[in-house]
């Protein structure tokens, strides 16, 4: 099952600072500190096999386990071959502390000599597990230790693992640190972290195992929005087995949705390997947190209304749209204007003003509506793209004026478009004044420098330095060719 919330597109007016905070810290976790340790744990596992320490180490596990009631593992380990025997110790004991702890006693050992001998081979074996970043800081079962329970919400276990955790955070994080800030948003999220390890400790306290993931930081992120956003409808994706679509409720609906979900997995999916039981603590902790938000009024509650006026406030847009896709253009334009005139830089509402007056034929009329989208800010690539379509379009008619082109490529460089305001600038840019052609090549060059394009930069500026000879933006640019 998947239930995710898309009821804001990502924008510069709406960008999640302390969510892409996030990102950036768990994606630097994975991609630098856990990088090298599928190799310092494949070297530590060879060295416990071919140094003897599992020789010593396998039949106290056996022991071990007879002493503490699990017998049947015990019989399972003996059918083994000695070899995959010890490998087998060997992984089973990353995270039993437990074990660790009572073999350090010397109790599981067949004879003194045999702990002697143990004592140093296992001194080595443990630098080299000291040398797993993940291993030191991940959450283990029967543990109790609030560092480990925070740092195991930075960590996972591979990249899929990693892609799915940012992909619910980035959704979540446009519309839940827009309600309540980045401040308490941090919070919710580190809250959350610990919630849900507590949650994890208390459900599987005296099992052997361990924990890592964002999902159940992310799970507390799922409880508060439902609850901040409460009986506001938000529009969100739904997948099941082959069944998806989009659809829109209120967002406390999907509190006992989600949660059902994973009380559901955690009683009858214990083999699936995933932390059910941490998503579950996590999503009942941040539902509580966001109650204490509300009650005590910490939300941006005119960004919550402002976001469901259009898409979830009443049909108005979804009337017009199926009236567009009919050519009933009068009809949407009624509808439309309305929407107009309640949300002016709704960038989607100006391109369909545009549509239904092109489809209508009233040249004029579409031409200032494709005027008053080109003066948007565009939030992506897509929008961005819209623009370049409705520049084309307007291309020789005289109704692009050169304020219209100056805003057009400040905003894409802004964006980081700069191919796109490159394009502008060759084809339109002569309307515009000598010095603020100049300002915008200049501009243009900062902007590739930006993303790390020296090339780039390096021809405009030469360009500028060349062209703008007289102008202080080519001083500028000679400064920085020679001091690149």
């Amino acid at each position: 099952m998947l239930i995710l919330p898309l009821h804001k597109p990502l924008t510069r007016e709406n960008f999640p600072l302390a969510t892409m905070l996030l990102v950036l810290v768990n994606v630097v976790a994975f991609f630098g500190f856990q990088s090298g340790d599928r190799d310092a744990l494949a070297e530590a596992q060879r060295y416990y096999v071919e140094s003897g320490l599992g020789r010593y180490e396998a039949p106290a596990y056996a022991r071990y386990l007879q002493s503490t009631g699990r017998g049947d593992e015990a019989a399972e380990l003996a059918e083994l071959p000695e070899k995959r025997r010890i490998v087998q110790v060997g992984r089973a004991t990353l995270t039993d502390i437990r074990f660790i702890d009572t073999l350090q006693g010397g109790t599981l050992f067949a004879d003194a000599d045999a702990a002697q001998a143990w004592r140093p081979l296992r001194a080595d074996y443990d630098r080299l597990l000291g040398d797993v970043f993940t291993l030191r800081y991940i959450l283990r079962s029967s543990e109790w230790s609030p560092l480990r329970m925070l740092s195991s919400a930075f960590l996972h276990a591979d990249m899929m693992h990693l892609i799915g955790n940012m992909l619910f955070l980035v959704a979540l994080g446009v519309l839940l640190e827009g309600a309540i800030g980045p401040s308490r948003f941090l919070g919710v999220y580190l809250l959350g972290a610990l919630g849900a390890s507590a949650a994890s400790l208390a459900w599987r306290w005296g099992e052997v195992g361990g924990g890592l993931g964002a999902s159940g930081a992310v799970a507390a992120l799922m409880g508060a929005f439902c609850v901040v956003w409460g009986r506001q409808p938000v529009r969100f994706f739904y997948w099941f087995g082959v069944v998806f679509d989009y659809v829109k409720a209120p967002a406390i609906w999907l509190l006992p949705a989600w949660l059902g979900w994973e009380v559901y997995n955690l009683w009858t999916n214990e083999e699936a390997g995933i932390g059910f039981d941490a998503h579950a603590g996590g999503l009942v902790c941040g539902a509580l947190t966001g109650a204490v938000l509300v009650t005590t009024g910490q939300l941006r509650r005119d960004y919550i209304d402002d976001a469901a006026t259009v898409v979830a406030g009443d049909d108005r847009w979804e009337r017009a749209l199926r009236h567009l896709g009919r050519m009933e253009n009068r009809q949407a334009e009624a509808l439309l204007d309305e929407l107009a005139g309640e949300r002016p830089h709704d960038f989607g509402i100006a391109m369909a003003r545009y549509r239904a007056a092109r489809n209508e034929g009233r040249a004029q009329i579409a031409a200032q509506r494709a005027i008053d989208v080109l003066r948007l800010q565009a939030g992506d690539l897509a929008q961005v793209q819209a623009q370049q379509g409705l520049v084309g379009e307007l291309a020789g008619s005289g109704a692009l004026a050169a304020d219209v082109q100056d805003g057009l490529v400040s905003r894409w460089i802004e964006l980081g478009q700069v191919q796109s305001a490159e394009a502008l600038l060759s084809q339109a840019g002569a309307e515009l004044s000598r010095a603020d052609q100049a300002r915008q090549w200049f501009r243009l060059a900062l902007g590739y420098g930006t993303q790390c394009d020296d090339e780039q930069r390096a021809r405009i500026l030469r360009d500028v330095a060349a062209r703008y000879s007289d102008l202080p933006q080519a001083e500028k640019a000679r400064f920085l060719l020679n001091n690149a």
